[in-house]
C-alpha cells in the first residue's frame, strides 16, 4: 500500500512538470512564433501598466505630503521619498518596455522574424 501512494506521488509530480513545460509565458509563445507585433503589443501593454503603477505611487506620495495627519509614520517625508523612489523605478521600467515595443514594431513592420 505504502508502494502504490509513493508511485502514485511520483506520477501526479511528473505529471505536474511536464505541464509546466508546455505552458508557455505570455514573452515565450511570441518569440518561438517569430511575432514582432506581438511583442510590440505586449510590451506596449507593459509599459502601460508600469505608468499606471508609476503614478499610483507618485499619488501616495502626495497623499504623505497633504495629509500627514492621516498616517501614523514617524518621518512622512521618508515615507513619501521611499514612495518617489518607487514610482521612478516604475517610470524607469515603463521607458525600457516602450523601447522593446518601438524596436519590436520596427522589426515587425521590416518583416524581420
Amino acid at each position: 500500500m505504502l508502494k502504490v501512494k509513493w508511485v502514485s506521488a511520483f506520477m501526479i509530480l511528473g505529471f505536474l512538470f511536464a505541464m509546466q513545460s508546455f505552458a508557455a509565458s505570455p514573452v515565450e509563445s511570441p518569440i518561438i512564433k517569430g511575432g514582432h507585433q506581438q511583442l510590440a503589443m505586449y510590451y506596449a501593454d507593459q509599459a502601460q501598466n508600469f505608468k499606471a503603477q508609476a503614478r499610483f505611487w507618485d499619488n501616495t506620495a502626495e497623499s504623505y505630503e497633504h495629509h500627514p495627519e492621516l498616517y501614523k509614520a514617524s518621518d512622512i517625508a521618508e515615507q513619501a521619498a521611499h514612495c518617489r523612489t518607487i514610482a521612478r523605478n516604475y517610470r524607469k521600467m515603463a521607458d525600457e518596455a516602450a523601447t522593446l515595443a518601438s524596436e519590436h514594431m520596427s522589426r515587425s513592420s521590416k518583416g524581420r522574424r
